[in-house]
């Protein structure tokens, strides 16, 4: 049998994450609301922040990487809004929109840190952590002219856990090197990657709680977005 010690260990090591993303504000930009699901959303790829981008690379493979970075958060929330919402499609920067019931996601990475897997894995509790922010645009394209309505802020990162040398702190001999392995396994589930998904998933999540505040969809269709402590919901201000 386990030792009691062992096996509460292992259970914070398996239901703790490592990593967290919030929406830190959520701002109505318009006093007209649109009221109703749109017919599809269209989702652009977010732009960068230059001055808060923090990745090891430069040159052509910085170039690459903010490719494929776009890519990959586009993907995961066009998935996301599909789940939740309805019809999406990814569209270019520079592709025309049309008219009609349609919304346009667009925005900005405000910062891109990625960290450090090793440090995360061998110290943990923020050695190594990264870092995710963005500002997400919602745009109503029902009018002769579009019409950006809600912004949502989010941020969030990676770890808060324990790493390898921080677990044999609270354990000995063979419980270390089992909270350790724990520790190195959730590093691996961590990292910029699944901070975009983790993004994707709030956006998507406010989105649908802005629906069901609209009276567009039902409470048992509605999903509420994580928020940090702080949060604040700003309504329409035309002194703004």
């Amino acid at each position: 049998m386990l030792p009691r010690g062992l096996i509460c260990l292992i259970a914070a090591l398996s239901f703790c994450s490592c990593a967290s993303v919030s929406v830190k504000q959520q701002k109505y930009l318009s006093a007209n609301l649109p009221h109703r699901v749109p017919q599809k959303i269209l989702v652009r790829p977010l732009a960068f922040y230059a001055p808060e981008l923090d990745v090891d690379r430069d040159g052509a493979k910085l170039t690459q990487f903010q490719y494929d970075f776009q890519e990959k958060f586009t993907k995961a929330l066009s998935e996301s809004l599909a789940q939740r919402i309805g019809r999406v499609q990814p569209i270019a920067a520079t592709a025309p929109l049309p008219r009609g019931n349609y919304w346009l996601i667009s925005g900005r990475f405000d910062r891109v840190r990625q960290g450090s897997r090793l440090l995360r894995s061998l110290v943990g509790f923020g050695w190594g952590a990264t870092k995710l922010e963005t500002s997400i645009l919602v745009t109503d394209l029902s009018g002769a002219k579009p019409r950006s309505f809600l912004l949502i802020e989010t941020s969030g990162g990676s770890n808060a856990l324990p790493g390898v040398v921080s677990t044999t702190g609270y354990a000995v001999g063979g419980v270390a090197s089992v909270a350790g392995g724990g520790a190195i396994l959730d590093s691996t589930r961590s990292g910029l990657s699944f901070d975009a998904q983790r993004t994707a998933d709030e956006v998507s999540a406010a989105l649908s709680e802005y629906l069901y505040q609209q009276g567009a969809i039902s409470y048992e269709q509605a999903v509420a977005p994580k928020r940090t402590a702080t949060v604040t919901i700003l309504p329409y201000s035309s002194s703004r």
